[in-house]
């Protein structure tokens, strides 16, 4: 199926962080690349095959895509659009640096246009997907010079030049092509302007499967937005958590520190009045708001609805610490209702899970649940086990709710009925007390930056898993405390921590 620019770079990151080098998965797209050609003209036929080569990854996949040509016997030139000091892709350098010491192919001055006039063959290896706006010389100059030439053959790679992978606009002018080769899968624009891509050959390059079934650092790199210029306090989220009671005080504030770690600007405990000062004690970053009662109950929820209409959260948590009181679960009913009622976007965990109606209740795509085998049990009756039989179960689930479940297992499963992941980041020193109400707080925090609750779900389970085995890898106690400390860490460079916590560039 289709796959968007930005899907493809959130998949060849997290084959990076699997240990492949971006460089490899280069090669082989311009082998693919070089392989279409072949199949297509002789060295007899194709006299003159002219590369034009960007200064970005496309630009290596022509530069590879040329020195297997050379090795079939082709005759092959490469043009330039910028010099050697702007190439920006460290894989392109040392590619285009390889290319300098070969005797037969030549290596013309950078925009040379006269270059082009009696090619066989023309491969566009200027932008590829990287695309933004109308084209600029030299760009542009070398598209509606090689667009004049009455070349036998013009092959795009990964996209023409000039047209959007994404919805099919074109930007000003496009490379306008015989042959298009994609990698991995079919550009939805390739689709909707097949009079510019010509043929389209879909070159498998060697992504492992791995790096779309389980969720990784691209995912998190490319889903979570960049805090504007213009941010305010409150505008990267405010997150209200409805927990507590007096025999639990760290969940609802272990959640809320979870939620500013990650990147919330404002986070309130909606608690009862008397463990109001234990909560504040763990940070003044929390904002308590107390109701008068030791426990949720149906008399107090009043006074939890007016918080929420004073403070507009972003994302409404419900769970942590709450207990299970059959008062306590009551109210969570009556509070889930009016909530689903208002559309709001709410995360549900630990004891507020014992109060949903499976079968009755929907959340109309808005809440994120997370569960972990026993409470998913309790809540659908079923038992999750391993392969896809557990996956289905979980979809299905997800479904009859209308929400996101965020599956907590030793291989998280994550789903929101239609779209399923895997997260296998995490490890058994992480079974303790604190750390699933820190997963909630990094999940709501998520989803109020995102607005997507499987996007959030997922990134969550990652980055809770990854704090966890990070902290072993560095020789540190795996603790709640400790999982929030790192959290910055990791939002600020994914691949590194990542790489550092489970291959061997770790070392």
């Amino acid at each position: 199926m289709p796959i968007t620019v930005k899907e493809m770079r959130i998949i060849e990151t997290n084959t990076v962080a699997l240990g492949i080098p971006l460089i490899r998965l280069m090669e082989a797209a311009g082998k693919s690349v070089a392989e279409a050609i072949i199949s297509k003209l002789k060295p007899s036929e194709a006299k003159r095959i002219v590369v034009l080569m960007g200064r970005g990854g496309n630009g290596g996949d022509g530069i590879v895509a040329a020195r297997y040509l050379d090795s079939f016997g082709y005759n092959v030139e490469v043009l330039p659009a910028y010099r050697e000091e702007l190439i920006g892709h460290p894989d392109t350098l040392e590619n285009f640096r390889i290319l300098k010491k070969l005797s037969t192919i030549k290596i013309h001055k950078p925009g040379k246009l006269d270059v082009l006039e009696n090619a066989d063959v023309i491969i566009d290896g200027l932008l590829g997907t990287g695309v933004r706006g109308e084209l600029r010389d030299p760009i542009r100059s070398l598209v509606e010079k090689a667009n004049s030439v009455n070349a036998q053959l013009k092959v795009a790679i990964d996209t023409p030049t000039g047209l959007d992978p994404d919805t099919g606009e074109i930007h000003g002018v496009a490379f306008k092509a015989d042959v298009t080769v994609t990698f991995h899968d079919i550009k939805p624009g390739l689709e909707k302007r097949r009079d510019i891509a010509g043929e389209i050959i879909v070159a498998d390059i060697g992504v492992p499967r791995d790096a779309v079934k389980y969720v990784g650092p691209g995912d998190l790199i490319y889903n979570v937005p960049k805090r504007p210029r213009e941010a305010h306090k409150g505008s990267s989220g405010r997150i209200l958590i409805i927990g507590g009671s007096n025999r639990y005080t760290g969940a609802p504030a272990l959640a809320g520190l979870a939620a500013l770690a990650t990147g919330a600007d404002l986070a309130f405990i909606v608690c009862p009045e008397s463990i109001r000062h234990i909560i504040a004690g763990y940070s003044p970053e929390l904002i308590t708001v107390p109701y008068p009662d030791k426990y949720l109950n149906l008399e107090v929820l009043d006074h939890v609805f007016r918080a929420i209409e004073e403070y507009r959260p972003h994302v409404i948590v419900v769970g942590p610490g709450l207990g299970r009181r059959p008062e306590t679960l009551e109210a969570v009913r009556r509070l889930l209702d009016r909530l689903i009622e208002a559309d709001k976007k709410i995360v549900i965990d630990a004891d507020a899970l014992k109060a949903i109606e499976y079968g009755r209740i929907k959340f109309h795509g808005n809440a994120i649940l997370t569960p972990h085998r026993g409470e998913f049990k309790a809540l659908t009756g079923e038992t999750v086990g391993e392969g896809e039989k557990g996956v289905s179960i979980v979809a299905e689930a997800a479904r009859n709710l209308e929400a996101t479940i965020l599956l907590k297992a030793p291989i998280d499963i994550i789903s929101d009925g239609e779209r399923v992941k895997y997260n296998r980041t995490g490890n058994p020193y992480m079974a303790v007390g604190g750390t699933g109400d820190v997963l909630t707080g990094i999940t709501a925090s998520l989803y109020a930056l995102t607005n997507d609750p499987f996007t959030s779900a997922i990134l969550a389970a990652y980055i809770n898993g990854l704090a966890g085995d990070y902290l072993l890898r560095i020789g540190e106690r795996v603790s709640p405390i400790n999982i929030i400390n790192v959290i910055d860490k990791i939002m600020k460079d994914p691949l590194s921590i990542h790489l550092k916590t489970y291959t061997e560039q770790g070392k």
